[in-house]
């Protein structure tokens, strides 16, 4: 074999690897629109916060008609009522989800910080956007911050007057020189014009398509169509340099 051919395969087989890896660790795609999410728990070391887990959550996606995903991915949880669990999902972009979820009985608007009328609170693309600027932070950030983050997740679509229970204060502090809720909920209201555009909604229906409100709605980070049109450039690579191996030999 020789050394520009071995260095081709290599090549190849590392684009091959490197991008297929990064397009199949996150889920669902970015063109799928129903599945069913496989909530695998939550991530060891998560702090709790009224004695709730507080951080991203490991999920798992079967998209619709197939086979479920072997790797896990993170989900992260925005509204403060239901409870996490396996369930069927639509998946939404995020202004599908304003347009669809807006209008939907009072039982899920007030998920949302919604009143009756549909004035005030709810789901905006702003606050979506501010949402999942705070879900990339909350991936690079220590774990003992992960409680004022999601405190000020769960901040961003509630409203104190509607609703019960009561979300935990905006000044909760879990660990002496951690910033506080309040920091990461302003942070995150400066920054409603981030690009969201490779985020999607999880939200849980039942057997007829409509949205329940017994269980959570996620936000997850697809991957950009990009990478998969990368994973298919490195598997082309690595077929052409197999081929010429067999012809070489």
């Amino acid at each position: 074999m020789s050394r520009t051919f071995s260095r081709s395969l290599r090549l190849a087989f590392v684009a091959a690897t490197v991008t297929a890896g990064s397009a199949h660790a996150q889920a669902p795609s970015p063109t799928a629109t129903s599945g069913y999410l496989d909530f695998v728990g939550s991530y060891a070391g998560a702090p709790i916060a009224n004695n709730i887990i507080t951080g991203p959550y490991r999920a798992k996606f079967q998209p619709t008609g197939g086979a479920m995903g072997a790797n896990e991915f993170a989900v992260y949880c925005f509204d403060w009522l239901g409870r996490a669990g396996d369930s069927d999902i639509q998946i939404l972009t995020f202004s599908d989800a304003v347009s669809s979820m807006a209008p939907v009985p009072t039982a899920l608007r007030l998920k949302f910080a919604d009143d009756p009328e549909g004035t005030a609170g709810g789901l905006t693309t702003a606050k979506l956007n501010s949402a999942a600027w705070l879900t990339t932070q909350m991936t690079m950030a220590n774990q003992a911050q992960w409680n004022e983050m999601h405190v000020a997740l769960w901040r961003l679509f509630w409203d104190a007057g509607v609703g019960s229970p009561t979300l935990p204060d905006l000044t909760f502090q879990s660990g002496t020189g951690d910033p506080n809720a309040q920091y990461w909920f302003d942070m995150a209201v400066q920054n409603a014009t981030y690009d969201a555009s490779n985020f999607r909604i999880l939200a849980p229906v039942d057997g007829q398509g409509v949205f329940r409100t017994d269980r959570q709605v996620f936000l997850a980070q697809v991957p950009e169509p990009g990478s998969f049109a990368l994973t298919g450039v490195g598997l082309v690579a690595l077929a052409w340099a197999s081929r010429r191996r067999r012809h070489i030999a």
